[in-house]
């Protein structure tokens, strides 16, 4: 038996588990909506950054580019002067998966252009973690993070 896999495994599991969470007055995730809107939903960020800067639908910034004709992607003004929203979805019916490679996507593209680079938790800059329960749990949860977008 490899604990230390299982544990990995279970950590990034409990991610996906707490995305389903429901605080009263909280809110809800878009994740409870059921397959099909979820699918047509746009997602999108916020970029500190003057359109122009960002790209233009036709040609969008990395990574999304990479999408290629599989999704649509939108730019506006963002509300009070902040910027541009980058807004992107699938043509198509995405795979779970899909949805989770295109959140991670937008992510890195708003990294990109404000910071010019995409931060990264690992490596640990105290060294690598120790091979704890804890520890294997933590890990399944940090690389199941950029496509869930919490941690």
């Amino acid at each position: 038996m490899d604990l230390p896999g299982i544990v990995h495994r279970a950590g990034g599991a409990l991610l996906g588990t707490l995305q389903h969470v429901r605080i009263p007055g909280v809110g809800q995730a878009s994740v409870t909506d059921d397959p099909a809107t979820s699918a047509r939903r746009w997602r999108a960020v916020t970029v500190l950054r003057d359109q122009a800067a960002v790209g233009t639908p036709e040609a969008p910034p990395p990574p999304l580019d990479r999408f290629g004709d599989r999704i649509e992607v939108r730019l506006t003004a963002a509300p009070a002067d902040r910027g541009t929203e980058l807004a992107a979805r699938f043509r198509g019916t995405p795979s779970e998966a899909e949805i989770g490679e295109l959140r991670a996507a937008l992510r890195e593209a708003k990294q990109l252009l404000e910071v010019g680079e995409v931060l990264r938790v690992d490596p640990q800059p105290h060294g690598q973690r120790k091979p704890t329960p804890q520890g294997a749990a933590l890990e399944g949860m940090t690389e199941q993070a950029p496509k869930e977008g919490v941690l």
